[in-house]
């Protein structure tokens, strides 16, 4: 047996959940095999209803009351251990279909925010474990019971044909409610849902920027736009919930009119001296197990959706997130820092105005390199397509004549270090973040952030290297995240770096910290290019690009580059610092 939500792909293409469902069908079947015997003995009780209305309270028999009421007793013990298992092997292909998959889905929101640009990954994570708490949860295990129904309805049969077209009436009844329930409560929902992953994607993105919030006043605009956002959430959520409980109610108020209606057409028959009082009785407990799955549906169906929908969204996730490049399988030597840019074309994520547009040009190994622009040429966007974050529409980026997507993965992260322009660091100690996340090597570590001179400010720190980073780097200052994301780039002694905006944030110290760094790197012929404004950096590369709207407008020497390039003298009681455009 296997279990599939509803809102899968087509039956000739199985996507990533269904194949991990698919591995979980051993599960399945013990759990549909323990159902079966599970509910074989929901059978005792009104088994054990009929024997004392028609043999014991007749024979005034003590004797058969107590071997009956023992062997009630141990039958009804097995069920709620067989219950109990089943539940508990729920839960464990829960957890299993968790960890199939979890890999996948982090993998899939990685991947995808890079296509998407800083996609949040809350959504898909909260998505995955609405799926593994349905799974997990009671209402599940209707799924199971339902089956059993018409077999239910057959005993009914057998013991008066007009109770058991009572039955079938009963139980399409409540079918139909829960049909209803489905059809009108689904667009809702969903539409809740939607609205609800709208709302929290909003409130992330906004409070990374809560020191902008607070500083220009504008929380109360922020707290306007997402209260619209909210309460068209809340909106669609409270018009199905009503719809939902207004069928629960019916379904309830059926159910107790449909279990006085067999008791009295039960009685009708005992008077009628078609049927014992047993047998009504009986056939009265019967009625209810059959209806008890389908009930449990309507009662869970809010859980049920929501689930749903989860695994439509997870579903989408892993079907289309980009797939992952891994490189070739082949592991090739450290690279000499070798970098081939030709006629590279690309577009930010999301967007398909080209902002770098037939760039070509080669960057020596060991050569230092500065790429100047005004804002918004694509200078950014063409420092990730060398590094590989994103990947060129046309054209190729090789290092050491392999494209750089080629390149096997822990090879490519080893051999290329990357500053990005807006500074993040990540949770854990200096030195973790230092060794990118990997388990620190100590002379490593120590090296880095020697390169980079910030290990005497590090030293500073209340516990040096092991001092504990919060989210983002918030106990750190703007400037210390810059150094230690420098040292972050230079661990490993990676063979190509692109810089991009180095000295932002930087004061004094740091900046005559960045110069010494430059220099050793043009001294131990590592491959380097610098993004940057700043007119002192400038003067320590050996070759200048110029990025105007995304067109490569001149390369070559520093000075040459330079002589055309710069902006005039400033006038008396101006900035000095001279600036290149």
């Amino acid at each position: 047996m296997q279990l599939s939500l509803p809102g899968h792909a087509g039956p000739s293409e199985e996507t990533r959940l269904q194949a991990a469902l698919r591995r979980c069908r051993k599960g399945f079947v013990s759990v549909t095999l323990f159902s079966a015997f599970a509910n074989i003995l929901m059978l005792v009780a009104p088994v054990y209803m009929l024997q004392m209305y028609d043999r014991v309270l007749t024979s005034a028999s003590y004797e058969t009351l107590i071997v009956l009421t023992v062997v009630a007793v141990f039958l009804l013990a097995c069920f709620g251990l067989l219950d109990w298992v089943r539940q508990r092997m729920m839960a464990r292909i829960a957890l299993s279909l968790s960890h199939e998959v979890q890999d996948d889905v982090l993998a899939g929101v990685f991947r995808g925010s890079l296509q998407r640009f800083r996609q949040s990954a809350d959504q898909p994570v909260r998505d995955l474990d609405s799926v593994r708490q349905f799974i997990s949860s009671p209402p599940a295990i209707a799924f199971f019971d339902a089956p059993w129904a018409p077999v239910f309805i057959a005993v009914i049969f057998l013991i008066h044909p007009w109770l058991g077209f009572f039955a079938v009436f009963a139980a399409l009844f409540i079918l139909f409610v829960a049909l209803l329930t489905e059809w009108t409560s689904r667009g809702p929902l969903r539409n809740a849902s939607e609205h609800t992953a709208e709302s929290n994607r909003f409130v992330e993105s906004s409070l990374r920027h809560a020191d902008v919030l607070e500083a220009m006043g504008m929380f109360e605009g922020f707290r306007r736009r997402w209260r619209d956002k909210h309460d068209r959430s809340v909106a669609f959520q409270a018009r199905g919930g009503s719809r939902i409980s207004a069928l629960l109610a019916t379904s309830k108020s059926g159910r107790q009119i449909v279990q006085v209606g067999i008791l009295g057409m039960g009685a009708w028959l005992v008077l009628k001296q078609q049927i014992s009082p047993g047998m009504m009785i009986a056939a009265s407990i019967i009625l209810g197990r059959a209806l008890a799955p389908i009930e449990q549906g309507i009662s869970a169906w809010r859980g049920f959706m929501s689930a749903r929908q989860a695994w439509r969204r997870l579903n989408n996730l892993l079907t289309n997130a980009p797939p992952e490049r891994d490189g070739g399988a082949t592991s090739l030597p450290r690279p000499t820092g070798l970098l081939d840019v030709e006629g590279v074309s690309a577009a930010p994520p999301g967007s398909t105005k080209l902002t770098v547009k037939r760039v070509q040009f080669t960057l020596q190994p060991g050569s230092s390199t500065g790429l100047i622009g005004p804002s918004g040429s694509g200078k950014s966007t063409l420092a990730r397509l060398m590094v590989g974050v994103w990947s060129p529409q046309g054209g190729v980026v090789r290092l050491d004549g392999a494209a750089i997507g080629d390149w096997p993965a822990e090879s490519r992260f080893r051999h290329v270090g990357y500053l990005p322009q807006e500074v993040e660091l990540f949770e854990g100690t200096v030195a973790e973040n230092i060794a990118r996340l990997a388990e620190p090597d100590d002379n490593a570590v120590l090296a880095a952030a020697q390169q980079a001179g910030c290990h005497d400010m590090v030293m500073r720190l209340p516990q040096n290297y092991e001092t504990p980073v919060a989210a983002g780097g918030a106990n750190l200052s703007a400037g210390q995240r810059q150094r230690v994301a420098l040292a972050r780039a230079l661990y490993g002694d990676p063979a190509l770096i692109i810089l991009d905006e180095p000295d932002a944030n930087l004061d004094t110290d740091g900046e005559v910290a960045l110069s010494n760094t430059l220099r050793n790197l043009a001294q131990r012929g590592v491959t380097t290019l610098m993004v940057t404004h700043n007119f002192r950096l400038l003067r320590m590369v050996e070759h200048i690009l110029v990025l105007k709207e995304g067109v490569l407008l001149e390369s070559g020497p520093r000075d040459e580059v330079l002589k055309r390039f710069m902006r005039p003298a400033p006038a008396a009681g101006e900035k000095k610092a001279q600036t290149a455009t």
